[in-house]
């Protein structure tokens, strides 16, 4: 198994939606939900070794968003949007259907100080709406990347938030999506 430390950066992560669910053990999964969210819908929200994943799906339709990093190869034909999140970008995609996605997302660059207070407030007040992990370290005052996904569901849709920390570049990468039926 791959130890995944602090030194693990933005630039070697990717964002990626595809036509197609993704076993989770896959990506060593350590926190999981699934939620059925109306009319046959269903989604299993993953937080994984390397980040996240949304599996959105009915009898007919899967959609998976995931953050991961570039040692795991994807199905590229399957892949229907990815970049590397190293800006800020809006995107709204319609993949069939009554099926509409939007995915926004922005990394932030945080003075050390700033950096610490925000990753220790990722880490209060879980909800029954959100996931958290952190990755272990070898010292139990090294700072160790967070993950934590906060998902609101609705009817015709869901709402996903993702935080990211990247303790080595002080930088949170935060992702908002939706997913809603039309």
């Amino acid at each position: 198994m791959k130890h995944f430390s602090k030194s693990v950066k933005v630039s070697d992560n990717r964002l990626i939606l595809l036509r197609q669910a993704l076993h989770a053990d896959w990506f060593n999964g350590r926190a999981h939900r699934r939620l059925n969210i109306f009319e046959g819908w269903n989604a299993d929200i993953w937080i994984h070794e390397t980040g996240h994943s949304v599996i959105f799906s009915n009898k007919t339709v899967v959609l998976t968003e995931i953050l991961t990093d570039l040692s795991h190869e994807l199905p590229q034909d399957r892949v229907i949007w990815q970049r590397t999140p190293l800006d800020e970008e809006l995107t709204t995609i319609q993949p069939g259907g009554r099926l509409e996605y939007q995915i926004n997302y922005e990394l932030e660059m945080a003075e050390p100080a700033i950096f610490r207070f925000l990753s220790n407030e990722m880490l209060l007040k879980p909800t029954p709406h959100s996931l958290c992990w952190q990755r272990g370290g070898h010292h139990r005052l090294e700072e160790n990347p967070i993950i934590r996904v906060n998902f609101d569901p609705g009817p015709g849709y869901l709402s996903v938030q993702t935080f990211h920390t990247f303790p080595n570049e002080s930088a949170i990468l935060r992702t908002q999506s939706l997913f809603e039926i039309h």
